[in-house]
C-alpha cells in the first residue's frame, strides 16, 4: 500500500493503516473482501465501520467486489454488520459503481447464483435498478443463460425486465434457449408485444433466428405478436423470409394464416422477400437457395397463398419482377413452374420479368435468366424491332476472354505434352525390336486412339486461342467456344487413356479392383465437370432444352433475343453439347473398363 492516508497523519497506535489505499484507492477492506477472507473481513469492519462505504478510483465498494468474486458468506457479513454498525445495509447496498453498477449487477453479470440468492433475499428492491447501459440484472441473467439466477428473479413481479436500447429480457431469452424463453412468458406474456428502439418485438428476434420451438411458443401465448411491424414496417414473417427461414415461415403461417397478406414500407409480402434474396451476387449458398425453394413450394402446398405470387409491391414489381433482376434461374424456375407467376404482367414503368433479365450486367445471369424465362411465355415490353440495339457485351466479354485464354493456352499446351510423352512410353513397354509388347490387346490400341484425339484436341485450341485477339467479337466468341470443346474433349481422353493404361497394367484382375478405379476416376471427374455446369449453366438442362426449342419459333420475344444476343443461343447450345459429351465419355468409359481383354 502506499502510504497515502485520509487523516493525513501517522498514528503511534497503527490505527492509520486501516485508511491506507493502493494507487487505485483499495482500501485493505476492499481487498480482504475480494480475496475472500471472511475472518479479516469482520476485524476490519468492527475495527473501523466507516470503510464499508469506501470506493475504489471505480467507485466499487468492498460489498461490490465481494459481490463480483462471488464470496456469498462475505455478502452477508458485510450487509449484517453494515446494518448492526449503524451506518445501514440501505446505504451499503445501494451504492454504485462508475457505471451505475449496483452489487447486484455485479453478482449477476459475474454469474454468481447465490450471491444472487443472498441480495435478492435481503434487499429485491434492487431487481428494480438500472445501470447506466440500461440494464437490469434480470437481462443480465438472461444474457448469461443462467436459468437459476432467471429462477429468482421471476420470484418477484417487480423485477425489472429491461435492457439496451429498449429491449426487455424475452428480446434476449429468445436468442439464448427454449427454457428461458418459457419461464419468461409463463411470468409475464405481455412481453412478447413489446418494442424495441427498432420497433422489433422478441418475435421479430425469433423469426431472425429460425428456431421453430421458440416461435411456437411465443405464439401459442401472445399469437397477436406476429402482427407488429418494425420500423420498416418488416412483420416477423418478413424476418423469417429475410432470413430463409423456412420452417418458421411455415409455423406462423399455420398460427396465424392471414398473416401472410402483411406488407412492409416498400409494398413487398413474404414472398417479394424470398425472390429479392435469391440472387447469386449476394453470397447465396445451396443450402440458403433451398430454403428459398422450399418456401416458395409452400404456394402449391397452401392454395391461399397462391394470390403472393402475382401480388404488385409500390412500384408494382412482382415476385417474378425481383428474381428476375437478380438473375437467379432457379428462383425464377420455381416461381414458373410451382406458382405458375405470370411472365406477361409489367410494373408502373412498362418493364417485364424479361426486361429485367436482359438488363442484367453478367452475361452468366442474364443468359440463364432469359432461358429460363423465354420458355415460359415471358414477353419484353412493346417495342419497335428496328429500334432494337444489340446488347453489348463487349468489353466484358474481350476482357474474360483474354484472360481465361493465356491460362487455356498453357493448358492445352501442357496436355499435348503429356500426351506426347505417353506416346513413347507405352503400358507393357517395348521387346528387343522396339515393338510395343500388348500391341496385339485392343485396349492397347484404344490407349494410342485415345492418347493421339488428347494429343490433336489439345494442340487446335492452342492454335485458335492465339487467332482469337485478331479476328472480330463474333468470331473471337466462336473460337473461344471450340477451343473449350476441344480442351475438354483433350482432357478427358487423356483421363479414359489413363484409365485404359491402368487396366492394362493390371491384366485379368478382380472386378473389385475395377470398380474401385472406375469409382475414384470417374467420381473426381464427374465432381469437377458438375461444379462447371453449376456456375457457368444457365439453366436447367430440361429449361435449356426448351428454349433451344422455343427458339425456333417466330414470336416477338425469340425475334427480340436474336437481335439483341446473337451469342445466347450459340452459347446455350455449347453447353448442351458440353453436356453430351460428357455423358458419351463416360457410357465410353465403363465399355472399356468392364470388356474382357483378348489379344
Amino acid at each position: 500500500m502506499s502510504n497515502k492516508h485520509w487523516g493525513g497523519r501517522v498514528h503511534g497506535d497503527g490505527l492509520c493503516m486501516l485508511h491506507e489505499v493502493t494507487a487505485e484507492k483499495y482500501t485493505v477492506l476492499h481487498i480482504a473482501a475480494e480475496k475472500g477472507h471472511i475472518e479479516l473481513v469482520e476485524k476490519i469492519i468492527r475495527r473501523e465501520n466507516t470503510l464499508l462505504v469506501s470506493q475504489n478510483s471505480m467507485q466499487e465498494t468492498p460489498l461490490h467486489l465481494a459481490a463480483k468474486s462471488g464470496h456469498h458468506r462475505i455478502v452477508s457479513l458485510i450487509v449484517f454488520l453494515a446494518q448492526e454498525s449503524g451506518i445501514g445495509a440501505y446505504e451499503v447496498l445501494t451504492k454504485r459503481s462508475i457505471h451505475g453498477d449496483t452489487v447486484l449487477h455485479e453478482a449477476t453479470r459475474h454469474g454468481h447464483e447465490d450471491v444472487v440468492q443472498v441480495l435478492m433475499t435481503v434487499a429485491p428492491a434492487l431487481s428494480v435498478e438500472l445501470n447506466n447501459a440500461s440494464m437490469s440484472p434480470l437481462y443480465l441473467a438472461v444474457v448469461r443463460n443462467s436459468i437459476g439466477m432467471v429462477r429468482t428473479f421471476l420470484q418477484y413481479s417487480h423485477s425489472s425486465v429491461v435492457g439496451p436500447n429498449q429491449q426487455n429480457a424475452l428480446h434476449a431469452a429468445v436468442l439464448q434457449s427454449q427454457e428461458l424463453t418459457s419461464m419468461l412468458l409463463d411470468w409475464k406474456a405481455e412481453l412478447a408485444n413489446k418494442r424495441d428502439a427498432s420497433g422489433s418485438t422478441p418475435l421479430h428476434y425469433a423469426a431472425s433466428s429460425g428456431d421453430v420451438t421458440i416461435v411456437k411458443s411465443i405464439l401459442d401465448r401472445a399469437p397477436l405478436a406476429v402482427y407488429i411491424k418494425d420500423q420498416e414496417g418488416s412483420s416477423p414473417l418478413h424476418v423469417a423470409a429475410q432470413m430463409r427461414n423456412c420452417s418458421a415461415i411455415s409455423c406462423i403461417i399455420d398460427h396465424c394464416p392471414d398473416s401472410f397478406e402483411l406488407r412492409d414500407n416498400n409494398g413487398w409480402n413474404f414472398l417479394h422477400i424470398m425472390a429479392q434474396h435469391g440472387g447469386r451476387d449476394i453470397n447465396l449458398n445451396r443450402h440458403d437457395l433451398k430454403n428459398i425453394i422450399s418456401i416458395i413450394n409452400l404456394t402449391s402446398r397452401k392454395p391461399y397463398l397462391k394470390k403472393l405470387v402475382n401480388e404488385r409491391d409500390n412500384e408494382d414489381n412482382k415476385p417474378l419482377h425481383l428474381a428476375s433482376m437478380n438473375g437467379n434461374s432457379e428462383v425464377i424456375l420455381h416461381l414458373l413452374r410451382i406458382s405458375k407467376a405470370d411472365t406477361t404482367l409489367m410494373n408502373n414503368e412498362g418493364i417485364t420479368a424479361l426486361d429485367h433479365a436482359v438488363s442484367l450486367s453478367s452475361f452468366f445471369l442474364m443468359a440463364g435468366a432469359v432461358a429460363t424465362l423465354a420458355p415460359y411465355g415471358a414477353t419484353f415490353s412493346p417495342q419497335r424491332e428496328d429500334k432494337l440495339v444489340m446488347k453489348n457485351w463487349k468489353d466484358e466479354t474481350t476482357k474474360w476472354i483474354d484472360r481465361v485464354s493465356k491460362n487455356l493456352i498453357v493448358v492445352s499446351v501442357l496436355i499435348a505434352t503429356i500426351a506426347f510423352s505417353a506416346a513413347f512410353n507405352v503400358p507393357g513397354s517395348y521387346n528387343g525390336n522396339g515393338v510395343a509388347n500388348l500391341r496385339q490387346i485392343w485396349q492397347y490400341n484404344i490407349f494410342l486412339v485415345l492418347d493421339t484425339i488428347a494429343m490433336s484436341a489439345s494442340v487446335s485450341p492452342t492454335m485458335l486461342l492465339v487467332v482469337t485477339k485478331a479476328v472480330s467479337m463474333r468470331c473471337s466468341w466462336i473460337s473461344f467456344s471450340v477451343s473449350l470443346i476441344f480442351l475438354f474433349v483433350s482432357l478427358f481422353t487423356m483421363q479414359l487413356g489413363f484409365v485404359v493404361a491402368v487396366i492394362v497394367a493390371l491384366g485379368d484382375c478382380k472386378s473389385a479392383i475395377k470398380s474401385i478405379i472406375s469409382t475414384i476416376l470417374m467420381s473426381f471427374f464427374t465432381w469437377t465437370v458438375m461444379a462447371i455446369l453449376n456456375i457457368g449453366s444457365p439453366a436447367k438442362f430440361g429449361t435449356i432444352r426448351k428454349f433451344l426449342s422455343s427458339t425456333k419459333k417466330q414470336t416477338q420475344t425469340t425475334r427480340q433475343i436474336a437481335i439483341q444476343f446473337p451469342i445466347l443461343a450459340s452459347y446455350v447450345k455449347r453447353l448442351n453439347l458440353f453436356i453430351f459429351l460428357h455423358l458419351f465419355f463416360y457410357i465410353v468409359t465403363q465399355v472399356i473398363l468392364w470388356t474382357p481383354m483378348n489379344k
